[in-house]
């Protein structure tokens, strides 16, 4: 069953290239994370170090750096108010990896949306089984 959350974040690899990685890091309405801290790992046989830090994604959630000579894998982290979207790069593949922050959907936002308005609606119906259990037992005790 898939994950689904009214906050997704996500990241796109819009160019990718030797001389060039450009990535794009959005809301789940296709809204763009304004001006969202980046970090840039560089990922090798020894694990992550730090690349690039103290820096933000454009207006319309954009970003690119020039990846360092002969390393070939990233990560990158965009987070805006709690809010975390992540992607791992290798710039020999054809493809990357895609992560968020744990709140991959296939689900369409309108989905989404209902199926969170279910999640809350049985959460209150416990809570009113409860409430009522409770209120039986006082009852019966007079």
């Amino acid at each position: 069953m898939p994950v689904a959350s009214a906050h997704s974040v996500f990241m796109d690899v819009v160019e990718k290239s030797e001389s060039n990685i450009k990535v794009k890091a959005y809301y789940g309405g296709d809204d763009p994370m304004k001006n969202a801290e980046v970090t840039v790992y560089i990922i090798d046989e020894s694990g992550e170090t730090l690349y690039i830090e103290d820096v933000s994604t454009d207006t319309d959630g954009f970003y690119s750096f020039s990846p360092e000579e002969g390393q070939e894998q990233y990560r990158v982290v965009a987070s805006d108010f709690g809010h975390k979207a992540e992607k791992e790069i290798d710039i020999s593949s054809k493809s990357s990896t895609h992560s968020s922050s744990g709140t991959s959907s296939s689900l369409p936002l309108s989905a989404g949306i209902v199926a969170g308005f279910g999640y809350l609606a049985g959460i209150a119906g416990v809570g009113m089984m409860i409430s009522a259990r409770r209120m039986k037992k006082k009852y019966e005790e007079k």
